[in-house]
């Protein structure tokens, strides 16, 4: 009966390994993806990996590496930049890119808010820097007058 148990608690570490191992190895296929892409194909892997490094950097956060996962944040505005320039740039993907800028600003601050106080002012900036592109992304869209729900 031991033996069972045993056998079960193995495979499910090796499980667990497994997922790691191959999440790991996505964040690294979408970073290939998204520099590999060009146009507009570049959009969606762009904003994958963005959302994929947000999560990794939270992850960090929470296992107390705040340098790396400020390093983490930093590769999340620039992805997220190269989605909107490749939107704005061919004209395709327009408003799903904003909705999903939208969404991940919106989840970067949350996870910014969950930090210690020291950690949080370079995770607001970055947050600041989304709703940028954001912003930039609409005004492509509707013009100049066009703002950010939220924004003054």
């Amino acid at each position: 009966m031991y033996g069972h148990l045993r056998l079960a608690g193995l495979l499910l570490l090796l499980a667990a390994i497994a997922a790691a191992a191959q999440t790991a190895q996505t964040a690294e296929e979408l970073k290939g993806r998204a520099d590999a892409a060009r146009g507009a194909n570049q959009v969606k892997p762009c904003l994958e990996y963005a959302h994929a490094e947000l999560e990794a950097a939270n992850d960090l956060f929470n296992k107390g590496d705040a340098d790396q996962g400020q390093v983490d944040i930093q590769e999340v505005v620039k992805y997220a930049r190269k989605a909107a320039d490749a939107a704005g740039s061919t004209g395709k993907h327009l408003k799903d890119t904003e909705i999903k800028l939208r969404k991940l600003a919106e989840r970067m601050h949350d996870v910014g808010e969950s930090l210690a106080f020291e950690d949080r002012q370079p995770v607001r900036q970055a947050v600041d820097e989304l709703q940028k592109i954001r912003s930039d992304l609409m005004v492509r869209m509707w013009g100049p007058d066009a703002q950010p729900k939220g924004s003054s």
